[in-house]
């Protein structure tokens, strides 16, 4: 193959269909498993009906045959208070036929240098087979891995953190007020973070093609104290139910009554049957909070790391970026779920 016959450009509205034709035609990297099929309707709510409405699309064309593609939707972000804009690379493939050509390498400095004109910084969750070439080749920062805890469903209720006479716990269906206030002030405890405003949970979560997903909130004297959003997997076979992302108020205990409690109160587990509570993420209290209620998934048993990297544009960005404990990160800002 000729690799001057190889292009790069942004996707154009005429070429949606034959990326999603692509894309589904990609097997897993590593694996003769086909990856799962995404749909037009999918496609859009990702990268078109977003809050920002902004994301790029890059491809990879031999003879105007899409053979790659790199996806980064763009969202608000923060960072000591100030609002930036921030790209997920999170999307990425190139057709089996093609691999080992330096098509991924091409295809992703493209993309990085004409976002480098466009965002402030861009972060991914590559998998094993390409982190190598995000580190290496295009320069990312690595800032950590999320570390991933679990607790059975039968271990609830430890010592204070029973539900109070005062409390009620309540499924939200709508994200009024009270909870973006609660998602906004946790997230403003934290230096760096996605800004987790009304449209972005609105759109993230209520609106998510990728299954049902549901909102549970501690009430205390008719105001929130914490709030989770979970949703309902298999996880090995193993009914589970995984924590998208969480906010509370006050103290990381608010946390710890919401999750002990809600799957009774809140008759999750009816006809479901959960056996495991998952929760992935990043937060000032992590430490505190997972030692007391979960067990680490040692990273050695983790069938795919969570692994943050970070590429900053602005150079502003560049104090703390790279400190994990600066950051707020969950499994909703993830594009997996």
């Amino acid at each position: 193959m000729n690799k001057e016959k190889i292009t790069y450009s942004l996707v154009k509205k005429k070429e949606i269909n034959s990326l999603l034709a692509a894309i589904n035609k990609t097997k897993r990297v590593g694996t003769k498993e086909f990856r799962k099929q995404t749909t037009k309707k999918n496609w859009l709510w990702q990268y078109k009906k977003l809050p920002t409405s902004k994301s790029f699309c890059y491809l990879a064309k031999n003879k105007k045959k899409i053979i790659g593609y790199f996806h980064v939707p763009v969202f608000k972000f923060k960072f000591k208070k100030k609002s930036y804009s921030i790209g997920n690379a999170q999307d990425v493939g190139v057709l089996e036929n093609f691999r080992g050509r330096g098509i991924f390498k091409q295809l992703s400095g493209f993309a990085l240098k004409d976002l480098s004109k466009k965002i402030d910084l861009v972060y991914s969750f590559p998998n094993k087979f390409s982190i190598k070439n995000f580190i290496f080749k295009n320069k990312f920062n690595y800032i950590g891995e999320l570390p991933i805890y679990f607790k059975p469903t039968f271990q609830f209720n430890f010592i204070n953190k029973s539900i109070e006479i005062s409390d009620k716990i309540v499924e939200i269906k709508n994200i009024n007020y009270q909870v973006q206030n609660l998602f906004k002030n946790f997230s403003s405890t934290h230096e760096l973070c996605i800004k987790r405003d009304k449209f972005f949970l609105h759109w993230r979560y209520l609106k998510s093609p990728k299954g049902k997903i549901k909102i549970a909130g501690l009430k205390r004297k008719n105001n929130f104290y914490s709030i989770i959003v979970y949703k309902k997997e298999q996880i090995f076979g193993i009914n589970s139910i995984i924590i998208l992302d969480f906010a509370y108020r006050e103290d990381v205990n608010n946390l710890s009554v919401l999750l002990n409690n809600f799957y009774t109160h809140l008759s999750v587990g009816k006809r479901f049957n959960p056996h495991l509570i998952i929760i992935a993420a990043i937060f000032k209290d992590m430490n505190k909070f997972f030692n007391k209620n979960f067990f680490k998934v040692p990273s050695l048993f983790t069938p795919r790391k969570i692994i943050l990297l970070t590429k900053f544009f602005n150079k502003k960005l560049k104090k703390n970026l790279n400190k994990k404990s600066s950051w707020l990160i969950t499994l909703g800002d993830w594009d997996v779920f």
